[in-house]
């Protein structure tokens, strides 16, 4: 069951990221559960699916609009049988020529009935690297 588990979340995580590629705030909101809580790289919190596509619709129009994001696989661990902690590398290709960005996510996981939804999403970039 667990390993079957793991595979849905990680079919989630693959499924989100073609979301945020195609720059669509209501397809990447629905991700989230009803009461998921967003907590962007710049440390902007949004809960509810409202205020995440709202985060997400002015993340793709301005900031990010035409960036491309890709995840590693990652790591999942089953916390219970509806809760689990993803963590991946990530990288985030602005549009034009423009320094890609790189990071990492921790998400929490909630079993939603049939769907592992994300219930908290923590992303974080990486600072440059000095000299």
């Amino acid at each position: 069951m667990a390993s079957n588990d793991k595979m849905k979340i990680l079919e989630e995580i693959g499924a989100f990221n073609q979301a945020w590629n195609r720059g669509d705030a209501g397809a990447a909101a629905s991700f989230f559960s009803e009461d998921g809580t967003r907590i962007g790289v710049a440390g902007d919190i949004q809960t509810g699916r409202i205020e995440i596509e709202a985060a997400f619709r002015l993340l793709f129009g301005q900031k990010f609009a035409g960036a491309q994001v890709s995840v590693e696989r990652g790591i999942v661990r089953m916390l219970s049988e509806d809760l689990a902690v993803w963590q991946g590398g990530m990288k985030i290709q602005p549009a034009g020529n423009r320094p890609a960005l790189t990071g990492a996510v921790i998400q929490i996981m909630k079993k939603t009935g049939t769907r592992w939804l994300i219930f908290i999403s923590d992303a974080k970039f990486f600072p440059p690297l000095q000299g």
